[in-house]
């Protein structure tokens, strides 16, 4: 009954929670490409700088990397759900705005099928757009005659991902997962003239997007006495996405409609943790995803690159003292964009994370973690005058960790 409660849960809250959640964007940057890129990092990954292609561990789930699924032990069902305030800042010679958001992270389960062998439904976003602002220049040296452009943009895409992770030989573990990715995107930009006798201008990109990501993962784990190193590997093949992409050019006596591509660009990753006592993890990632071969309405993008560093500490494994048996994390990380803007990278960003997991003991349940992590976030454009943004997420889930399958026995 308890096993049937768990998995009713799970699914109303698959379908359910992306569907009421409304992830504020206001960033001008998301004016590019498919937007915002969001990650599949939970909260433990989220905690540790986003690190995790080299992670596995029993009792968390790992997106990062499919061929971490295969580690969950046989009794144990994962159900793992995540959301995040944000303040952003914005600034622009010396003009300042902040903004406030609520975003859903990610909402994910797991449990294994058969011996050495675990699965993994989840869904979060894949990007998100939100922005709108104008911008006026001059026409004429005087400037009595100005063009005013008016920018506005929404939408963005959302993934279902399932995957299975196995283990053939002890230390090997192989993954895939495969993504179901859907949304619409819209980017609007409407030219308005100080001359009245001018005729304004609007242009639209605009795309309706069903298509998939696809995943590979490879893992290998040696153990030396207290000590294990962690080694991984994840491979996306890309792809053109071969939907309905349009730009549209709008004027006072006619449109020209110009069909147009997207794509899902090829990604390599690799990371490594070292464990110590299973008290102690210090992980590494590195990942660079090829934009710079992939379509936007035409153009192209920038490869990009994310180099991040990460640790998780328990004091005690076995301790009355909540705060002995809390797991301390933190994290930094790098990433380029990987978008251009007038010919220049767009802005590299720079973050650092402090968090902890703290265990929920009560009479029928000793596994379950909150997840709490607070995000630093700096913005820096590669191109003078270009905006610069900050933020400070608080990362806020709870991974549930019920033991399934659990015959009861009579006495």
């Amino acid at each position: 009954m308890k096993r049937n409660s768990i998995l009713i849960l799970a699914l109303t809250l698959l379908f359910a929670i992306p569907m009421m959640a409304e992830n504020g964007m206001n960033s001008p940057y998301t004016r590019y490409g498919f937007g915002q890129l969001a990650s599949m990092e939970t909260g433990t990954n989220k905690g540790m700088g986003g690190t995790g292609i080299g992670v596995q561990g029993s009792n968390q789930i790992n997106m990062l990397n499919p061929a971490s699924y295969a580690a969950i032990d046989t009794l144990t069902f994962l159900l793992d759900v995540g959301m995040s305030l944000q303040n952003a800042n914005f600034s622009e010679n010396g003009v300042k705005m902040n903004a406030r958001n609520t975003t859903f992270d990610y909402l994910a389960m797991q449990f294994r099928l058969m011996p050495h062998l675990g699965f993994t439904l989840g869904m979060m976003p894949f990007s998100n757009i939100g922005y709108n602002f104008s911008n006026t220049i001059s026409k004429n040296e005087d400037g009595t005659q100005t063009a005013t452009l008016l920018y506005n943009g929404t939408g963005g895409l959302r993934q279902v991902t399932a995957g299975i992770g196995y283990a053939p030989i002890k230390g090997l573990s192989i993954g895939a997962n495969l993504a179901y990715v859907y949304g619409e995107i819209a980017h609007n930009i409407h030219t308005q003239f100080s001359d009245p006798d001018a005729t304004s201008m609007s242009k639209a990109y605009v795309a309706d997007i069903t298509t998939y990501k696809a995943e590979l993962g490879l893992q290998y784990r040696a153990t030396m006495g207290k000590n294990s190193l962690t080694i991984g590997a994840t491979y996306q093949p890309g792809h053109i996405i071969d939907d309905e992409a349009y730009v549209v050019h709008r004027m006072t006596t006619n449109d020209t409609i110009s069909r147009s591509h997207l794509s899902i660009p090829t990604k390599y990753g690799v990371g490594f943790s070292f464990n110590h006592d299973k008290r102690l993890t210090i992980a590494a990632d590195y990942s660079v995803e090829q934009y710079g071969a992939a379509d936007f309405f035409g153009t192209r993008g920038a490869d990009r690159h994310r180099a991040s560093v990460g640790f998780e500490y328990i004091p005690e494994l076995i301790n009355r003292n909540l705060l002995r048996r809390a797991r301390y994390r933190g994290g930094l990380h790098y990433a380029t964009s990987y978008y251009t803007i007038n010919g220049q990278q767009g802005p590299t960003e720079y973050g650092a994370t402090l968090g902890i997991g703290l265990p929920i003991m009560n009479a029928w349940n000793g596994k379950s973690i909150i997840n709490i992590s607070g995000q630093a976030i700096h913005m820096r454009p590669n191109t003078p005058g270009l905006i610069t943004e900050n933020y400070l997420r608080l990362h806020i889930g709870i991974s549930v960790n019920e033991t399934w399958f659990n015959k009861w026995k009579v006495q």
